[in-house]
């Protein structure tokens, strides 16, 4: 991993993030009006799922892509396991692959209150993503990175799900101000 970031990768992070940002809240209101999702969440939700896509999404396109799927989905379970044993063993890149992704999870059960659908449709996004990280040759699809994602995601939801059963079934207090 280089020492510096290039100003053109830069660049080009910034543009994808001002059209997620866009492309947000464009599809806001009419994804709200037509499911019935919690207004501010799914606006958060929209905005942290562009920012993770515009880093995570390839950069270039180039030549190779289905050697590299293959060296990808060659031994999943195997690179899986590894991926878990060093786990934090990479430095910040670990926590990242799971940091990342809390919010996403969290946010999904928020908007949609379904806390195993939203998760799981959101983990599987980040799944394709990996894949189509073959399609950039200076970026590498790596199978740990699904499961350290789909962790965060599950982590994010797990919070979500608690937050809103704690919300639905807290008993009301009683008025003691009319007496």
């Amino acid at each position: 991993m280089p020492d510096h970031v290039p100003f053109e990768a830069v660049r080009a992070l910034a543009l994808w993030a001002v059209l997620a940002a866009g492309a947000a809240l464009l599809v806001w209101r009419p994804l709200v009006r037509r499911t019935g999702w919690a207004a501010p969440p799914t606006l958060a939700l929209l905005a942290w799922t562009g920012l993770v896509l515009a880093m995570t999404l390839p950069m270039t396109v180039a030549p190779g892509s289905g050697g590299r799927l293959g060296r990808c989905v060659a031994h999943p379970v195997a690179d899986i396991a590894w991926s878990v044993r060093i786990f934090g063993t990479r430095g910040l890149e670990d926590v990242m692959n799971v940091a990342l992704w809390v919010p996403c999870g969290f946010l999904a059960v928020l908007a949609t209150r379904r806390p195993i659908a939203a998760p799981a449709v959101t983990a599987a996004v980040f799944v394709a993503v990996e894949f189509l990280q073959t399609l950039d040759p200076g970026r590498e699809c790596d199978p740990g990175d699904w499961a350290y994602n789909s962790a965060g995601v599950a982590a994010g939801a797990l919070v979500g799900a608690v937050l809103i059963r704690r919300r639905r079934f807290r008993p009301v207090a009683a008025d003691r101000s009319v007496r």
